[in-house]
C-alpha cells in the first residue's frame, strides 16, 4: 500500500493528465494535427531534456520517498533501530529499483502528455507556451518545476498530506480487509477464479 502511495504521488507531481497506453497514443496521434503534435514535443523537450531526464525523475521519487517515510514511520515500532535501519535502506533505495520501470515507460508517458498538451491547448497557445519555455526564464522555470518538491516549505506539506493519509488507510484498511474476505468466504468459486486468472497472465 505505502509503494502504492508513493507512485501515485510521483505520478501525480509529474503528469496532471492520465496517460494512455500506446496503442490508445496512437490512436490519438491520428486525430491531431501535425504541427500541434511537432510544438508540443517540442515543449516536453524542454521540461525534460533528454541528457537530464533520467536524473531529474530518479530525484522526485528520492524526494517523495524521503517525504513519505519521515510522515509515515511514526509508529513506535519504528523505534526500534534495527526495522529503522531496514525501513530506511527501503526508502533511500527505491529510486534506484523503480527507475528500470521509470525508463521502460517514459517515452509513452512523455508523448501521451504531448498528446494531453494538444487536447488542451490550441497550436498558437502551444507556440506561447514554447516561445516561453525556449527563454532564459522559460529553461529555468521547467528545469526546476519538478526540484521544488524538495524545497523545505513544499516538503513540510507533504509530509503533512501523507502523514493524514496513513491516519486514514489505518482507519479503512482492517475494515476493507475484512469485507473482502467476507466475501471470499461468501463465495468460495470467486477464488478460483481469481487463481486462473493469475496462472493465465503468467
Amino acid at each position: 500500500m505505502k509503494l502504492k502511495l508513493i507512485l501515485a504521488a510521483g505520478s501525480a507531481a509529474f503528469f496532471a493528465a492520465s496517460t494512455p497506453t500506446a496503442a490508445q497514443t496512437e490512436v490519438l496521434q491520428a486525430e491531431i494535427p501535425a504541427d500541434e503534435l511537432a510544438v508540443a514535443r517540442q515543449i516536453i523537450a524542454v521540461m525534460f531534456p533528454d541528457e537530464t531526464r533520467d536524473m531529474m525523475f530518479e530525484d522526485i521519487m528520492a524526494q517523495i520517498a524521503g517525504q513519505f517515510s519521515a510522515a509515515s514511520m511514526t509508529d513506535p515500532i519504528f523505534e526500534e533501530p534495527g526495522i529503522r535501519a531496514i525501513m530506511d535502506e527501503f526508502f533511500a533505495g527505491l529510486p534506484q529499483r523503480l527507475m528500470p520501470v521509470v525508463r521502460k515507460h517514459l517515452p509513452s508517458m512523455l508523448e501521451a502528455t504531448a498528446v494531453a498538451y494538444t487536447r488542451e491547448f490550441d497550436l498558437q497557445e502551444l507556440q506561447d507556451i514554447l516561445a516561453f519555455a525556449q527563454t532564459d526564464t522559460g529553461t529555468h522555470y521547467f528545469g526546476k518545476v519538478t526540484s521544488l518538491l524538495g524545497d523545505p516549505a513544499v516538503a513540510e506539506a507533504n509530509q503533512a498530506y501523507f502523514a493524514e493519509l496513513q491516519i486514514i488507510q489505518q482507519a479503512v484498511g482492517p475494515e476493507v480487509r475484512a469485507r473482502v474476505m467476507d466475501y471470499l468466504e461468501a463465495n468460495p468459486d470467486v477464488l478460483d477464479r481469481i487463481q486462473a486468472g493469475r496462472d493465465k497472465a503468467k
